[in-house]
């Protein structure tokens, strides 16, 4: 009758393992899923971004124009905001892959 007892005892605290597996990863894959569609719309912010907006953009004495530091720096902003969300997106798919 013990070893009975002890043998359900067991499989209930697998079970109990089991679930927090996919606890976790189901916690996993939403954020993958999140950190996936963050990426997208950063790419999406710097891709939109390329065209300089009003005032990032000077006269040159030959006649031509050229992008204001203003300009530069937005797209160094929107390229760092994009290398974060690929770090996020990297690190939140690395997470989901170990726990399969």
């Amino acid at each position: 009758m013990k070893a009975l007892v002890l043998v359900f005892s067991i499989l209930a605290a697998l079970a109990a393992v089991a679930q927090d597996r996919r606890s976790e990863l189901g916690k996993a894959y939403e954020e993958a899923r999140a950190a996936y569609q963050a990426l997208k719309d950063a790419e999406a912010r710097r891709d939109k971004g390329i065209e300089p907006e009003s005032g990032e953009r000077q006269g040159t004495a030959s006649g031509g124009t050229r992008p204001t530091e203003q300009y530069a720096g937005r797209q160094q902003l929107l390229e760092q905001e994009l290398e974060m969300a690929r770090r996020r997106y990297d690190a939140a798919l690395r997470r989901w892959n170990d726990l399969k």
